[in-house]
């Protein structure tokens, strides 16, 4: 009795797939605009992601008939998410990318002591309940690329807040809402002329404002 010998498995000669090249490609792509943002320089972010988005597109109907488009899928529902986060805002979050990253507390005791916060991912506490706010308005702002930003406001003092959230919730004195493109803008009068302006934004997770 004889046995027909196993034929030998042939070997891959496709290279990489094009899956492969593309995501590599679009990070490259990605890490170049980051770098160039982190260093003053103004990135279209308009075009980028949107063409990022039409190639994967692509590369997901050429790779329908090699039965290769699974992790191109995902890369596109992820920047599907990321540019309807931005459209819904009319991108007009203007949320760090390169802001640090971790939990951070500030506590500015004077008005001179005040500059524009930014943390790129983490947990952003502003404590203002010490602040001398003076006569007049005051004026701060404070952005989150990812994560939670919580500003403690004092008391005694007319309270403005603009709050905007890509995707997540904001709760503001009392006020509330969550989901996409979430806005509140609201004043809390407190008597005198002390008056203390908010402008809170985070790209995706919370913001809370608190006595």
């Amino acid at each position: 009795m004889t046995t027909e010998p196993i034929p030998p498995v042939p070997a891959d000669r496709h290279g990489p797939a094009a899956a492969t090249v593309l995501v590599g490609a679009l990070l490259v792509l990605v890490g170049i605009g980051w770098l160039l943002d982190a260093g003053g320089v103004e990135v279209p972010w308009r075009a980028i992601l949107p063409a990022a988005l039409i190639a994967v597109g692509l590369a997901c109907v050429a790779g329908a008939f090699q039965g290769r488009q699974h992790a191109m899928m995902v890369l596109g529902l992820a920047l599907t998410v990321v540019l309807a986060v931005a459209v819904a805002t009319d991108w007009d979050l203007d949320v760090p990318l390169a802001g640090g990253v971790g939990d951070r507390t500030e506590r500015p005791a004077t008005p001179a002591e005040l500059t524009e916060y930014e943390l790129g991912a983490g947990d952003f506490l502003l404590d203002l309940q010490q602040l001398q706010v003076p006569p007049g308005t005051t004026t701060v702002e404070a952005r989150v690329g990812v994560g939670e930003l919580v500003v403690e406001v004092p008391d005694g003092v007319t309270v403005r807040v603009m709050a905007s959230s890509g995707l997540g919730e904001i709760q503001v004195l009392g006020e509330q809402d969550n989901g996409f493109a979430n806005r509140v803008d609201t004043t809390v009068a407190a008597g005198g002329d002390r008056r203390l302006e908010l402008d809170l934004r985070v790209g995706v997770g919370q913001v809370r404002v608190e006595r």
